[in-house]
Parts: structure tokens; C-alpha cells; sequence
């Protein structure tokens, strides 16, 4: 704002400036003089400024009447129409040089609002009042030279002004030094001309047309506009001075007139043709040094112009492509294909095309390329060229195809991933629902990979998924799909299906694959699957239906024992599965209903015969849904937190069943409570122990706490120092599925255990399976050199408990002795307390 009001009052100095300057011009007795720079500050002040300029012209309007004496009547109205004037001037040149440039177009537009519209009517007026009041009596000159004095002000300050905005830059050395001759030039001639008093107008145009083409062609519109205003000062005093006759000024002035306006045009033209040429000059480097292929056709689509990229691209010279068709427009076999038929459509519609493409370069090879296509129209509406623009797509493609591939697959294995194998389902979906044919989605889930992950770490876990995928692609068909989902869940889809037969092949392949052993870091691992198959459309007409059924069928082979399969069965949704959020909800619930209880499973010495001891197992059974098994919600609990709160209940449960069983004069033996991992900590679980035996009264000795390898594996020096603790306390101590978490002997030796417990999975194999018969008993051996009791779990049959006994195994404990069984079960099977034994209260 403040720089606004500067440039207002700037336009008022001026403008003041400009009318004693125009006054000085004027000779006695006279109102107007030749000399009149007035107008032109007025009119330009406008133009840059803005109508909101005009009350800063007032001032100066108001000084033209007081310079001369006038009357304040006389002053007002000559004020009033030196404004109107330059108002009405300012009307006549909407949008005036946006850029402060002159072009052809404003120089045709000044020419018309100066003199032969704005002057016309308000010198008219000027020369009308004068003759009320100064007569003059050669009005026909005194309106001439009035004329011609404010129209040269519009042609000489508006274009210099606009120029000195614009062309400073220009002011160098030369110029200068170029200018001075030209001014020195004008001087002599003008002097010569005020000396020679009535000279002819030949000298005049001599003087004149010459310097002004000169300076139009050398300097610009400023060099004109300086010219101008020494040749008009100098024939503004030859007229104040009276040496010369007012007919010959008004020729002058014509002369000058039509001078300067050549001049301006000739100026503004050479602007436009140098910049169309430096256009053109950068058009063509655009041409040659454009990344992207151009070739120009005209309107039978031959080709009249190509870049090098189009060279660089194609391998075609321009030598080898012009003159000839297009490809683009080019019949192939006697015809255009749809593409073209396209794009010929869309170019005549619209103008313009795009798309990829399929190209050939020269040597034959095919690339795609992504081109876009212009027509070129004349004046009158004809096609008269098209212009091709192409780039060479391949390495987009390729990286469009790497993305694709990443989003696709899985990183680790190689495997489509969910969303690859979304894709490849629904495809299949759609090829088996038009054929009328069937398929099969096979579901798998890798048994006791979490422990080898948590034991042994991502690494080697990440190593052993690797092998599980190359085994998986090696037992398959190629035609077959593999897809990995997420941690060790894999997924097959098995098209062209006619019989069952044809899937339990396969089935049977993969989990004799899986079961193999492996090798991976150094590390000798075992690792089993559980497989649920879904049928296409006998189990569902859609992916998240087969999806979901085959889910359910796998998690039915892990509750019968894992690595094996099951194809799914509609009883099975309700049985056995719910989705994993309905339980997490429920399973909050579950304690404070009263919905979880307790089973007992026996143990039995090998040697007597005698009962043991018992594990301690926990079951859900929800009053809609039923009986839930531990394996599906166990693993939630884990996830949420919740086991913390449940082994708590479990723990002063079992204590107080135990010791009610006491109370009523049973001899009960030792009770096994597991432990989760979320319970091993150090503070957490030695005050939950404590506060379980201090609130049932059961001894310490009668209670077991059994802890998985893999717990123990993961924070050895932590968990000794816990171990330790509960040993203080009292109770026994057991390392429960000993076998499966990979703890060296050097870590055992240092844990304070009572019980070895065998995993079932070393078991089941005996005595058929020479390897498990080894295993099996190089555990007992290593027990009893270490002090520990010996538990085998998963005794299922007559053959197993024989060799066991034979092998010296101190307790065994499975469906063969006994399944777990409720409480009232498991008192009947507690015998009385001898007379001689005392109840530790």
C-alpha cells in the first residue's frame, strides 16, 4: 500500500512537472502551444495505475489555467478536459500491453484511441473555448498543431514509458554509445533546421525518417521516444520563439507523426520476428535434444520431419522414414486393426491420442511404447499434419512388472503371497465356473514351527520356511499354485480335480515331504504339517468360503493328532471352529461365568502299576458353542494376555481340589500344573505359587509345575535363577515336551529339575520306529545319570508301555492308562489314606 501511494504522488510530480514544461513551450498571447507532454504522462500514469490514479492529475491539471491567468471558471474547465482527455484515452486501450511491451496489436490500438479518437473530439473543444474567449484567426492551424502536439504526446510517452519498464536491461555500452551519435546527429540537423528558419520539408524528412528507423531497427521503443522528444523540443521552441510560421511547424509535426509511427511499428515488429525466430530457434533444439521420439507427418500421414530420439529409439534414420507412411496409419494385410481404427476415430473427434503401443524397431525387435498423437489443423479447419510423440516403455514395463511381482509375492519364499493367490483363486473361480469343473484349495499349517522359531530364532526360522516352499513346489505339478500367507501357513491350489484319489495322492506327497528331516544352520530339525482341503463348489462357490472351510478342516487334523489331513465336513463349522474374534470375545467371559474347568489325566508307574501322579488340563465348555478345544483357544489366550489371569485360576484350582481330596481322607498324589510363557517371570509367577499353597493348605511337595523347553531355552540365565526360587519353595519341578525345544546339555545341567518328560512325538513312533526307539531311550539314560524321574507322554498302546517298562521309564501317562477325565473321576481312582500316614494340614 505505501509503495501504491508513492507511485501516486510519483504520477502527480510528473505530471505537474509536464505541464510547466508544456507552458514554457507556448508563446505569448497563445493558449496552446506544439509542445505538449501532458497528455502522455496522464494517459501512461493511468495505464500503469489505474482509474484510482485520477485525483492525483487534478493538482496539475488546475497549475495549466493558473500558469496562464486564466479565470477559475476558465481553469476548472481546462482541468476538466485535460482529465476527460486522458480518461477517455485510457477507456480506448483495454488491456494495453500486458507484458509492457509494444506489440503490433497495441501499436494499431494506440494509433487509433490517440489521434483519431481521443484528440478529435476534446482539441475540437480545446479550440472551441479559445475562440470564445482568445480568438485566433488561423483556427484551422491552431487546431492542427493543437492535434498533432497531444497525439505525438500519447506516441512519444506511452511507448517510452512501457520501453524504460522493460528494456533497461538493454542500456549497455554500445547502446549508449550508439545513442549519443543518433542524439548528436538529431542535434546538428535539428539546429541546422532552426537556423534555416523556413526549410523545406524534404530537409526535415531527411532528418527525421532516418535517425527514427535507425533508432527503431538499433535502440527500441526508448531510443524512439528520446529521439522524438529532442526533435519535438526543437520544434516546440523554433514555434515559441517565432522563427518559424505555425504552417510550417504543422508540417513538421506530420513529418513527425508519420516518422515516429513507422518507427514504432517497425520497432514493434522487429520485436515479434526476432522473438518468432528465437521461438522457432528453440522449438528446433527442443526438437533435436528431446528425450522422447518425434515424427511429423502431413495429412496422408507421410513423413515429412523426425528427431534423433527417434533414431535412437527405432533405429530408423530420418533418410529411411521420410517420405514413407507412417506405421501408425499404415495398412498391415489390407488393413487397419482396431487399434488404429481407434485412434484414426479419436485423432478425427478430438485432436489428440494416447496409448501404449506395441512397436518394432529396425533390427525386428518388438518394444512397447506409450505414444501420443496430435492433428494439426489449418485455418480453415483441415487436418494438415499430425504430430507423433513416443517414448520407449520398456524399462517402465519392466518395473510395473517388478512391482507387480513384489505386491504378488512373498519376499521370503518366493510364493504368491494373499493377495497373488487372491488373484490366482479368483481366476481359477472363474475358468471352473464356465467349464463346469472342479477344484481343490488345500491349507497347511507347519506343527511346532513356533518353537523352533522362538528357540532358535527368526533366522533359522526364515531358513526352514525357505526349504518347506522349495519342497512344496518340487512335489507339485507346474501347473499347480503354491502361495505362502503369512508366518508358516501355505496354501495349494490343485485345478483339474476328477478324484478324490487324485488329492490324497498329492496330500500324502507333501506331508511325507514335510516330514523329512532338515537340515538348516547346523541345526537338525523335525517339522510336520496339518492339512484341511476344501472342494470346489461342493464346500463353497467362493474364495473367502473355501478359504475359511479349508481353515477350519486343518485346524480338525491338528486336534486329532496333527501331521495328517482332513477334507473338510459341514458338521465341523459348528463343532469345531468359530472365528477367531467370536472367541477372543467369549474366551473375556469365560472365567467370570464360570465356564472353564478341569480335567485330570492319570499317570501311572511302569514298574508297579500304581497311580502316580496327574496333569492338571483345563477345557472350555461354552453353552452354545460346546465343548472348545484347548488348541483354539489356548493360542488367543496367549495372544491377549489372558492365559496370565488363566494359569492363575488353574494353579489355585487344582491346589484346591487337590487338597479337598485330601481332607476327605483320599491319598492324593502329585498334581501337574502347566505353565505358560507369559507366566515365567520372575516376581509374577514364585507370588502366584506361594499364594496358591498358602490359601489351599496343599504341601509344596504334592505340586508340579511343568515348563516347556522352549520356555526354559528362550532366557536361560533368568529362568534358572526362577527355578530356583520355586525349588526354595518346595515344589517339584518338570521339563514338559523335552525333545523338541534343542537345549544343549550344558544348559540342562544347570536347571533344578525333578522330571523329564518325553514328548508324545518321540513316543508314537516306538517300537516300529528303530529312530524313535533310540531316541527314546538315550533321553531315560541321560535322566537317570542327571537324578531326574522319567515321564512318557502319549502312551496310546500295549507294545509302547512294554518297551518303555524294558527301557527302565519311571511313569507313563496316555490314552492307554487313561484319557483326562472331570474331577468326580478322578477322586473314584484316589485310594483312602492308610491309618499309618498323617494328613499334613
Amino acid at each position: 500500500m505505501a509503495l501504491q501511494n508513492k507511485n501516486h504522488w510519483l504520477l502527480a510530480l510528473t505530471y505537474a512537472l509536464a505541464v510547466v514544461l508544456d507552458h514554457l513551450f507556448i508563446p505569448n498571447g497563445a493558449t496552446f502551444g506544439p509542445f505538449n507532454l501532458q497528455l502522455g504522462v496522464a494517459v501512461a500514469g493511468l495505464l500503469l495505475l489505474g482509474v484510482h490514479a485520477t485525483p492525483y492529475l487534478i493538482p496539475g491539471a488546475m497549475l495549466f489555467g493558473l500558469l496562464q491567468a486564466q479565470m477559475p471558471w476558465l481553469t476548472l474547465l481546462f482541468a476538466v478536459l485535460h482529465i476527460a482527455q486522458a480518461l477517455c484515452i485510457f477507456s480506448l486501450l483495454p488491456l494495453f500491453a500486458p507484458e509492457r511491451q509494444i506489440r503490433i496489436v497495441d501499436t494499431n490500438r494506440l494509433m487509433m484511441a490517440a489521434p483519431f479518437v481521443g484528440n478529435v473530439l476534446f482539441v475540437s473543444l480545446f479550440i472551441s473555448v479559445q475562440q470564445v474567449f482568445v480568438p485566433h484567426p488561423d483556427v484551422t492551424a491552431t487546431w492542427l498543431t493543437l492535434w498533432l502536439g497531444q497525439s505525438l504526446s500519447v506516441l512519444i510517452v506511452v511507448p517510452g514509458v512501457y520501453a524504460l519498464l522493460t528494456d533497461r536491461s538493454l542500456m549497455r555500452a554500445n547502446w549508449l554509445i550508439e545513442f549519443t551519435l543518433l542524439v548528436s546527429i538529431a542535434a546538428s540537423g535539428g539546429i541546422l533546421l532552426m537556423y534555416g528558419r523556413e526549410a523545406l520539408t524534404l530537409e526535415a524528412a531527411y532528418l527525421m525518417f532516418p535517425l527514427l528507423i535507425w533508432s527503431s531497427l538499433r535502440l527500441g521503443q526508448l531510443g524512439n521516444c528520446i529521439v522524438s522528444v529532442f526533435i519535438f523540443t526543437l520544434v516546440g521552441a523554433q514555434y515559441a520563439m517565432g522563427l518559424s510560421s505555425i504552417h510550417y511547424i504543422n508540417s513538421v509535426l506530420i513529418l513527425l507523426g508519420i516518422a515516429l509511427q513507422t518507427a514504432i511499428f517497425l520497432t514493434a515488429s522487429h520485436r515479434e520476428n526476432r522473438r518468432a525466430i528465437n521461438a522457432a530457434r528453440l522449438s528446433a533444439k527442443i526438437f533435436d535434444y528431446a528425450s522422447e521420439g518425434i515424427l511429423l507427418t502431413d495429412a496422408d500421414a507421410k513423413i515429412i520431419a523426425t528427431n534423433p530420439a527417434f533414431e535412437k529409439i527405432t533405429g530408423f534414420c530420418a533418410k529411411d522414414a521420410i517420405g514413407k507412411t507412417s506405421r501408425i496409419f499404415g495398412e498391415h494385410q489390407g488393413h487397419l486393426s482396431d487399434l488404429q481404427t481407434v485412434q484414426l476415430a479419436t485423432l478425427r473427434a478430438t485432436g489428440q491420442w494416447e496409448g501404449e503401443v506395441q512397436d518394432r524397431r529396425k533390427n525386428g525387435d518388438f518394444y512397447p511404447a506409450w505414444l501420443s498423437m496430435s492433428a494439426v489443423r489449418d485455418e480453415q479447419g483441415y487436418i494438415s499434419n499430425y504430430v507423433g510423440v513416443f517414448s520407449d516403455y520398456t524399462a517402465r514395463k519392466e518395473s510395473e512388472q517388478r512391482m507387480r511381482h513384489l505386491a504378488q509375492h512373498d519376499a521370503l519364499t518366493g510364493l504368491l503371497n494373499r493377495n497373488g493367490l487372491q488373484e490366482a483363486l479368483n481366476s481359477i473361480l472363474i475358468r471352473s465356473g464356465t467349464k463346469c469343473r472342479s477344484f481343490a484349495l488345500l491349507f497347511i499349517d507347519l506343527d511346532r514351527f513356533k518353537t523352533i522359531n522362538d528357540t532358535l530364532g527368526h533366522d533359522v526360522g526364515d531358513e526352514l520356511l525357505k526349504v518347506v516352499a522349495h519342497r512344496l513346489r518340487g512335489h507339485l505339478k507346474q501347473h499347480d499354485i503354491v502361495a505362502r500367507l503369512g508366518g508358516d501357513e501355505f496354501t495349494v491350489l490343485l485345478e483339474h480335480i476328477i478324484h478324490h484319489e487324485q488329492i490324497i495322492q498329492v496330500v500324502e506327497r507333501i506331508l511325507s515331504a514335510l516330514g523329512e528331516v532338515y537340515q538348516v544352520a547346523g541345526h537338525e530339525l523335525f517339522v510336520t504339517g496339518s492339512i484341511g482341503v476344501s472342494l470346489y463348489p461342493h464346500d463353497g462357490g467362493g474364495a473367502a468360503q473355501l478359504m475359511k472351510n479349508a481353515d477350519i478342516a486343518m485346524y480338525r487334523a491338528k486336534e486329532l493328532g496333527k501331521n495328517t489331513y482332513q477334507f473338510y465336513a459341514s458338521e465341523m463349522n459348528v463343532a469345531h471352529h468359530v472365528s477367531h474374534l467370536s472367541l477372543e470375545n467369549a474366551l473375556r467371559f469365560a472365567l467370570e461365568r464360570k465356564q472353564l474347568q478341569l480335567v485330570y489325566q492319570p499317570q501311572y508307574d511302569l514298574l508297579t502299576g500304581q497311580l502316580a501322579g496327574m496333569e492338571c488340563l483345563i477345557r472350555w465348555c461354552h453353552p452354545e458353542l460346546g465343548l472348545i478345544s484347548p488348541a483354539q483357544f489356548i493360542p488367543i489366550a496367549e495372544e491377549n494376555g489372558l492365559i496370565v489371569a488363566m494359569g492363575d485360576w488353574v494353579l489355585n484350582e487344582a491346589c484346591h481340589t487337590a487338597q479337598q481330596w485330601r481332607l476327605a481322607g483320599l491319598e492324593v498324589p502329585r498334581i501337574a500344573v502347566n505353565l505358560s510363557v507369559r507366566q515365567f517371570k520372575p516376581l509374577l509367577l514364585v507370588n502366584q505359587i506361594k499364594l496358591a499353597l498358602s490359601s489351599s493348605g496343599l504341601p509344596a511337595h504334592l505340586l508340579e509345575l511343568e515348563v516347556t523347553e522352549s520356555v526354559i531355552m528362550k532366557r536361560v540365565n533368568e529362568a534358572v535363577e526362577i527355578l530356583r526360587e520355586l525349588k526354595l519353595l518346595g515344589v517339584q519341578l518338570a521339563i514338559d515336551d523335552f525333545g523338541t525345544g534343542y537345549s544343549s546339555l550344558s544348559q540342562l545341567k544347570v536347571l533344578p529339575l525333578d522330571v523329564l518328560k518325553i514328548d508324545r512325538s518321540f513316543i508314537e513312533g516306538i517300537p516300529a520306529n528303530q529312530d524313535d526307539v533310540v531316541i527314546a531311550e538315550t533321553i531315560m539314560i541321560l535322566a537317570r545319570k542327571m537324578g531326574m524321574s522319567v515321564v512318557a507322554e502319549g502312551v496310546e498302546t500295549a507294545k509302547q508301555m512294554q518297551l518303555l517298562q524294558k527301557m527302565g521309564c519311571d511313569v507313563g501317562q496316555g490314552y492307554f492308562f487313561s484319557r483326562p477325565i472331570p474331577a468326580l473321576e478322578m477322586q473314584a481312582l484316589l485310594k483312602p489314606i492308610q491309618s499309618n500316614k498323617l494328613i499334613a494340614v
